[in-house]
């Protein structure tokens, strides 16, 4: 099953979201968690986490066109990160990305294989998502398409007509506002067009807690990480019914 995360404009800190996300995801969840970096602009995973990008996604690319089956891939390409939970780093340059994105329709057959899992819930951090990216066919299969904004207004202004734009691509798409917003979430939801928004708290030290809380405990009494048990436990939610749906449920 996939979950696509993405921005439309600005840094709200989708890739620490997608760690703390996979950290926070329900103890009583069947589901592995694995962070995939798929942002055509270029991964931050491999330097951030101090863990490298080879071998990573263009390995598990590789192996899951080859083999359709990402399970495999994963002992080699991915990096774990607790019991059941794993980091696939993408290639630190955006050349290199949009290059291992791009060959082929790459994303697409990925996308098809990743959709159908019903072992995992593949977290995938697009960076900027639009439905012209060579990586919108993970949108494309995804459960669920999470936007990330800032809670500042030149930002939320942005978020409808992305949420409008992705719409023509997949079913459901839910939108995350980081920060201290005016307006409540279900105003915000409204605004967007959205069924769900929710919204997180902005931290200077989002980076370093987004790795600090899977060995920590200390990083698990912060505000954050509160907010990412929440946000993991709502999202865990339609991705465990399309679960139960059966194997084509994951693609929308």
């Amino acid at each position: 099953m996939i979950v696509a995360l993405g921005s439309v404009r600005g840094a709200p800190g989708v890739s620490s979201w997608a760690m703390l996300l996979a950290a926070g995801w329900p103890v009583d969840n069947a589901l592995g968690r694995v962070v995939l970096e798929a942002d055509v602009a270029g991964g931050v995973a491999g330097a951030r986490y101090a863990v490298g990008v080879q071998p990573g996604a263009q390995a598990l690319v590789a192996r899951v066109r080859q083999a359709g089956d990402p399970s495999d891939a994963l002992e080699t390409a991915g990096r774990r990160l607790a019991d059941g939970a794993w980091l696939v780093p993408g290639p630190e340059t955006g050349e290199a990305a949009l290059r291992l994105w791009s060959a082929d329709r790459a994303a697409g057959a990925v996308a098809a294989v990743l959709a159908v899992d019903r072992q995992r819930v593949w977290l995938c951090d697009l960076g900027r998502v639009t439905p012209g990216s060579p990586t919108a066919p993970l949108v494309r299969e995804a459960s669920l398409a999470l936007l990330f904004c800032r809670d500042q207004p030149a930002d939320v202004v942005q978020i409808p007509a992305r949420v409008a734009a992705l719409r023509e691509i997949t079913a459901e798409v839910a939108v995350v506002v980081v920060g201290n917003p005016t307006y409540r979430a279900s105003e915000l939801a409204e605004f967007f067009g959205v069924r769900q928004a929710w919204v997180v708290p902005a931290a200077p030290d989002v980076v370093e807690l987004s790795g600090q809380v899977w060995t920590s405990r200390a990083a698990r009494r912060s505000p954050v990480w509160r907010a990412a048990v929440s946000l993991a436990a709502a999202v865990a939610e339609p991705v465990m019914y399309r679960v139960s749906l059966g194997p084509e449920a994951g693609r929308a």
